[in-house]
């Protein structure tokens, strides 16, 4: 596995310039990735993380990490955001994961959560919802005093990898 494959951003987030770093994001893994809807689902994740890093930072700095990621022999792909929050969003996040930990079905409470949210006028507030549902990846994240760490992965398939079906047969 190539260490290579690494996208890593020191920014201050823009939302202009969210759509041009996840198509840029969704790019350069589809040189990397061997199924073009893993590629798709990075992008959607990187986006989302974005979205979220430029509309809660609250110093106006974020990070992002992505990169490959190998255990047990499976590849994955990691994407991460480290940025500063406020309380009110710090709690937001602890109520996420909480429900989110509770409910082993990432659909239903992506759905339970649209209905719940349709009336706000102050954004969706499912960013991390849609990352668990349509991303297909598991989310953990961590919090230090303001500073707070979202972690989203997913196994992935290489280009050039050999399919673990196949891999079995032999």
């Amino acid at each position: 596995m190539s260490a290579r494959a690494a996208i890593r951003l020191d920014f201050v987030p823009e939302m202009r310039l969210i759509w041009r770093t996840s198509r840029y994001v969704r790019d350069f893994y589809g040189n990397v990735l061997a199924d073009p809807d893993a590629c798709a689902r990075v992008m959607l994740t990187a986006h989302e993380l974005l979205e979220n890093a430029a509309k809660y930072s609250a110093d106006g700095h974020g990070e992002l990490d992505i990169q490959l990621v190998e255990r047990d022999g499976q590849a994955y792909v990691r994407i991460q955001t480290c940025n500063r929050a406020s309380d009110d969003r710090l709690a937001e996040l602890r109520r996420f994961f909480d429900e989110s930990g509770r409910t082993p079905d990432p659909i239903a409470l992506y759905d339970e959560m649209i209905a719940r949210t349709a009336q706000r006028t102050d954004g969706s507030g499912l960013g991390l919802a849609r990352i668990r549902a349509e991303g297909e990846m598991c989310l953990s994240h961590a919090i230090d005093g303001d500073a707070v760490t979202i972690v989203a992965e997913t196994p992935v398939r290489l280009k050039g990898e050999v399919p673990l079906a196949r891999q079995a047969k032999r």
